[in-house]
């Protein structure tokens, strides 16, 4: 019987050189800068043995988020227009928000989550997150679930 995979969402930073550069890897060839395998591991500085070994066990995360929802925790400075910042965010990626809660402010922050539809979005989730947490008034995101 065989045992089922268990999956783990990791930040990039704890990642090991092999993993980080068989993420690059396989990114330069699906984005066409590397034309075969072999191009692909001299430009990221990696054996060919290891990514072999590691190819079929790394993907980035929107690979998996892409046409799914995901909801995302938001912890926010109670500031006006900070939320329609955040959704302006949103639409200009072209995600499709489902749903919207907040919670009164207390201490001047408010918690804030949005259920996303990701299936047109023109980035993955993470630019997304990334540009929201550039929102000045914005202290936290995480992504709740999908």
């Amino acid at each position: 019987m065989q045992e089922e995979s268990k999956f783990y969402i990791i930040r990039e930073e704890v990642l090991s050189e092999a993993l980080k550069k068989t993420i690059l890897a396989k990114e330069l060839l699906e984005t066409g800068q590397a034309k075969t395998i072999n191009d692909a591991v001299k430009m990221a500085g990696l054996s060919r043995s290891a990514f072999y070994k590691y190819k079929n066990y790394i993907f980035p995360y929107s690979k998996f988020s892409k046409g799914k929802i995901v909801t995302l925790s938001l912890l926010l400075e109670h500031i006006p227009g900070i939320l329609s910042s955040i959704l302006d965010i949103i639409a200009m990626m072209k995600g499709n928000v489902i749903t919207i809660n907040q919670s009164m402010p207390s201490l001047g922050v408010a918690s804030v989550s949005i259920s996303i539809d990701t299936q047109y979005m023109v980035k993955g989730i993470e630019e997304l997150i990334e540009k929201i947490e550039e929102e000045h008034g914005v202290r936290k995101v995480e992504i709740l679930g999908e």
